[in-house]
């Protein structure tokens, strides 16, 4: 898990890329009737402006409740795996409700069709967010930060062994 806030950025940074892409795409392509070409350019027209949406939403108002909530379910004393699974599903049942919503605006459809269609889409929405975060995007972003924080003990050991001579 990060350790400053350095690490905190690179993580949150490679969690919202692989969501935002993999949950874009999902729902393009089902808004546009399949996975196809289009789905495919579509979704890399809509990732930068998704993207930043997303990226803002869980820095300035998703992690806080999250951060709360999960002071109040987790303890010091629970597992690592305690604190990742929870941690999964607030961030997942939050940013999934918001960008619900956010995705009908940025797809065009109007207030009327994104209410109408809410319950189909967030539950859908939920449970590909909730098993990409889990099975996916947790897991490689963890990857990715091992290997910094490895990079890391290696470049300052490599910087002490240097002052050293």
């Amino acid at each position: 898990m990060p350790t400053n806030k350095k690490e905190e950025l690179i993580f949150g940074i490679a969690i919202c890329l692989i969501m935002v892409f993999f949950m874009g795409l999902l729902n393009i392509s089902i808004h546009l009737g399949g996975f196809n070409l289009e789905s495919i350019k579509t979704t890399f027209i809509a990732f930068p402006v998704t993207f930043i949406i997303a990226f803002i939403l869980e820095n300035l108002i998703i992690g806080r409740i999250n951060h709360a909530l999960l002071h109040k379910f987790v303890s010091k004393t629970d597992s690592k795996n305690a604190y990742i699974l929870f941690n999964c599903f607030f961030i997942v049942t939050f940013m999934s409700l918001i960008m619900t919503i956010i995705g009908g605006f940025l797809g065009g459809d109007n207030a009327q069709t994104i209410f109408s269609e809410f319950f189909i889409r967030w539950p859908r929405n939920f449970c590909a967010a909730f098993f990409l975060n889990i099975l996916v995007a947790g897991p490689v972003s963890r990857i990715i930060l091992r290997l910094i924080q490895k990079n890391n003990v290696a470049l300052n050991t490599s910087l002490a062994n240097d002052s050293k001579n």
